[in-house]
């Protein structure tokens, strides 16, 4: 119940006037209803809202779709709303929902002049010309640049609180700001018109809103009744029940229950938010303190970053709730011949295969994971967030000689993936492949025919949301690097020689290049690639790195925020993480003593990555979440936490994260959101 003040004028003369005989100012706190509020909060903020809608998903019937929902969503949560923080509640909740719907459609109808939402009007020509500009330059920007066009300046809100409200870190934000913007200057003029709002019936609104929570709370009600039922009928029917002329048997309800309740295996029950024999994250009472981080030493070796903080993996604090919301957790289990699969019976998919929308892709068959390259059926499957197979697309992998290839690696970019594989062995010439997919409609869009086909092996795979990269040669350390584009119209363009490691992000691509010495130094060269399909596909050098010969650049990540590399002994390590701030001045090196990197990702100003121990045999990984940026760290210098579990690998991706424990027989896939920064400050 909120409160507003009224000023009453009123004489009180039964018991006589104050001293000095005046009249008195009596003021009276009126209670507001909860609809009264809400009704007032939807004619006051239906306009901007809706224009708000109207500009992400630009469909004038969509928009009002999403503003009821928002409303509907709003008014459920009424009463925890703080005064003064209403508007910008409702704009977090329409966002996430266009959010969610870009994660189900790749592609967006966008409105001609012709559906504007503008009343006909002799004069209106010119204003009309100007909104399907508009509109029509928002519908060419990837849907990351859209949506902080929309919230930065459409919405002229700061760049913090766009961070906040996407759930990515602030150097993100601005370089996705910069990139939009570039892209739109041809179609923005100096002022732009705002969007003339349609009618709303706030009446109407409130009626729809107290509908939709009487449906929610029935439905509840509903299924917390069903499930008491169950529960009790399971109870009541566990054990084995004495039935005249039969003898004690075990109903169906005791064998649920049973299963349920009892520890061990979770063989036919799909994922749950909380399954029973994970590590669950630590949630202490205070927000944790950043990770330790100390001035390089004299003499330490720093690489080619200037005046970088470091830290030591040993100082890892635990990775807890202040980190990461976790959203499902996807039990599994070793099947009969030894293979980790989902109580689906299909294979538990690796967090490697996670991307931004919210996907996990996996190769489909079991058997790929046998080392058997004479399998026939076998394809690539986009699992859904939600983990249950709902939302799973699927397509075949090669097809070669009569055998399907023998997938050997992944890489994925938004909703594009990449991957390679390898002819089954008897073919001749056995050769390698590099095909494409990418989620559309719904479902996965694919070629019949490989992207690539090539007489040597392709042993790296990188792709942008526009071109596929790969090296290939004839032994891992003898490669040359190759990248095309992903309509399957261009052709296979030579990039560079001795590539030891490759990544990268929506736009741009980044690789390690060696050059022997001819003692015992030799150079890397961090070489990014951000010109792909312009004049000048070569590169630009970041910087050369002088090493030691017997070390190698064996891993690199690249985003908007970062790039970063690691240089170890080879297979044996140790070595260290080094990561220059793109956005700022906050360049860290992280010391992995007795440590090997596999699998390093960047996402903003975010890392993560798997390390094992060469020197101990079956090793078991752990795995670590490094805020590498203060923008993405919320605190003056860089965060380290590591994964809960024993052995863990983990993966990064937008503004989610998934990592896969084991322990014995049972694994468990784990997804969840990040905490954006300003959560954590």
């Amino acid at each position: 119940m909120r409160w507003e003040s009224g000023a009453i004028m009123d004489d009180f003369e039964a018991s006589g006037p104050a001293g000095d005989g005046a009249p008195h100012d009596v003021r009276v706190e009126v209670p507001r209803s909860r609809d009264v509020e809400f009704t007032a909060f939807v004619r006051e903020s239906s306009a901007y809202l809706h224009r708000t809608a109207y500009l992400l998903c630009g469909d004038r019937h969509r928009a009002e779709e999403l503003v009821q929902s928002t409303f509907e969503r709003v008014y459920r949560t009424w009463a925890k709303v703080r005064p003064g923080t209403e508007t910008a509640y409702a704009r977090r909740i329409l966002v996430n929902l266009r959010i969610d719907g870009w994660r189900h459609a790749r592609r967006e109808s966008f409105p001609g002049d012709d559906k504007i939402p503008v009343a006909p009007s002799s004069d209106h020509a010119g204003r009309v010309v100007l909104r399907d500009e508009l509109v029509r330059g928002l519908a060419l920007l990837p849907v990351n640049q859209r949506r902080v066009v929309v919230l930065r300046h459409l919405l002229d809100l700061p760049e913090a609180e766009v961070a906040r409200e996407l759930g990515i870190a602030v150097g993100t934000v601005k370089a996705a700001n910069s990139r939009g913007l570039a892209r739109l200057r041809d179609l923005l003029v100096e002022q732009a018109e705002a969007i003339e709002p349609v009618a709303v019936d706030e009446q109407a609104v409130l009626d729809r809103s107290r509908a939709a929570l009487r449906r929610r709370r029935t439905g509840q009600a509903v299924g917390a009744a069903c499930v008491a039922v169950l529960v009790v009928l399971g109870v009541l029917t566990r054990g084995p029940v004495p039935l005249p002329g039969i003898g004690p048997v075990v109903l169906p309800g005791g064998e649920l229950i049973a299963r349920l309740l009892d520890d061990g295996r979770t063989d036919g029950f799909g994922p749950g938010p909380d399954p029973a024999g994970y590590t669950r994250l630590a949630c202490p009472k205070d927000m944790p303190g950043p990770t330790p981080a100390r001035a390089a030493e004299s003499g330490e070796d720093i690489g080619p970053l200037v005046d970088p903080v470091v830290v030591d993996t040993a100082d890892a604090r635990p990775l807890s709730c202040y980190d990461a919301d976790i959203e499902v957790v996807t039990p599994g289990s070793l099947d009969d011949a030894g293979l980790p699969v989902t109580p689906y019976g299909e294979p538990l998919p690796e967090p490697r295969g996670l991307s931004a929308t919210g996907h996990v892709w996996t190769f489909d068959s079991a058997e790929l994971l046998d080392d058997d390259d004479t399998t026939d059926e076998a394809g690539i499957r986009a699992d859904g967030w939600a983990g249950d197979g709902s939302g799973s697309s699927w397509t075949s992998l090669t097809w070669y000689q009569d055998r399907r290839a023998f997938p050997t690696g992944l890489a994925v970019t938004g909703e594009h993936v990449v991957w390679s594989d390898y002819a089954a062995a008897g073919t001749s010439p056995r050769a390698s492949f590099v095909s494409t997919a990418s989620l559309s409609d719904g479902g996965i869009s694919s070629w019949t025919e490989p992207l690539v086909t090539s007489q040597e092996r392709v042993w790296q795979i990188a792709t942008t949301q526009d071109h596929a990269l790969w090296t290939a040669g004839g032994a891992a350390d003898d490669t040359r690097l190759f990248a095309e584009t992903l309509d399957h119209e261009g052709t296979p363009t030579e990039l560079a020689v001795g590539v030891t490691a490759l990544a990268a992000d929506e736009d741009e691509a980044v690789a390690a290049i060696l050059t022997p010495g001819s003692g015992e130094t030799s150079t890397t060269s961090i070489r990014l690639f951000d010109d792909l399909g312009g004049a000048d596909p070569a590169g630009t050098l970041l910087m050369e790195l002088e090493h030691d010969s017997s070390f190698e650049v064996t891993q690199i990540a690249v985003s908007d925020d970062v790039v970063a590399w690691t240089l170890s002994l080879g297979a044996d390590g140790p070595g260290a993480l080094y990561v220059v701030d793109r956005v700022g001045d906050g360049d860290s090196v992280v010391r992995l003593p007795d440590s090997v990197v596999d699998d390093l990702r960047a996402s903003g100003g975010v890392l993560s990555w798997t390390s094992t121990d060469p020197g101990v045999q079956d090793s078991a990984p752990a795995s670590y979440l490094y805020r590498a940026t203060a923008s993405a760290s919320g605190y003056d210098g860089p965060d380290l936490a590591r994964f809960p579990g024993g052995s863990v690998t983990a993966s990064v991706a937008g503004a989610r994260t998934a990592w896969l424990e084991t322990a014995g027989a049972g694994q468990w896939l784990v997804r969840a959101a990040l905490a954006p920064t300003l959560e954590r400050g």
